[in-house]
C-alpha cells in the first residue's frame, strides 16, 4: 500500500513540474483586423449572413402565417448585418491553425391581423432578439 501511494505521489509531483508545450505563450492569439485571414473571414461571415437570411422560413414580404385563437399571426426572422462582429484567432492546433468567431443578433418580427392582407400590411414588431455566436475552423484554405 505504501509503495502504491509513493508511486502516485511521485507521478503527481512529476505532472505538476512538467510544462506543457507552449505554456509560456498565450495558446490563442487574436489576429489584427487588417490581416488577410481576418478580411477573408469577414467576407465569409457576410456571405453566411446572406445565406441565413435567404433560408429563413419567412421574410418581410412573405411572412410565415399561423392561425391562432386571436387571429392570424405573420412571422419572419432576420439576422442583422449591422450587428455582425468577427474575430480570427490563431491556435496551436496543426489540424485547424485558425478559428473564426462570428457574432450577430437574430431578431424575430410578428404582425397580427384578421387575414393575410391585414397581416402583410400591418406593422411588424420585434418580439424576440437573441445573440448568436458561431465558431468556424480554417482547414485547407477554407472556413468550415
Amino acid at each position: 500500500m505504501k509503495r502504491i501511494f509513493f508511486c502516485v505521489f511521485l507521478a503527481a509531483i512529476g505532472m505538476m513540474m512538467a510544462k506543457p508545450p507552449g505554456a509560456e505563450s498565450d495558446p490563442v492569439v487574436t489576429l489584427d483586423a487588417d490581416h488577410y485571414l481576418h478580411l477573408h473571414f469577414e467576407d465569409f461571415a457576410l456571405q453566411r449572413m446572406y445565406m441565413l437570411n435567404r433560408n429563413y422560413a419567412g421574410t418581410k414580404d412573405n411572412p410565415r402565417m399561423e392561425q391562432t385563437e386571436n387571429g392570424l399571426v405573420g412571422r419572419y426572422s432576420k439576422a442583422h448585418k449591422n450587428t455582425l462582429k468577427v474575430n480570427v484567432r490563431q491556435t496551436q492546433s496543426e489540424l485547424s491553425p485558425f478559428i473564426g468567431v462570428m457574432k450577430y443578433v437574430e431578431v424575430r418580427y410578428e404582425s397580427n391581423g384578421e387575414c393575410r392582407e391585414s397581416v402583410a400590411n400591418g406593422t411588424f414588431d420585434m418580439v424576440r432578439a437573441r445573440s448568436v455566436t458561431e465558431i468556424f475552423r480554417f482547414v485547407q484554405d477554407e472556413w468550415q
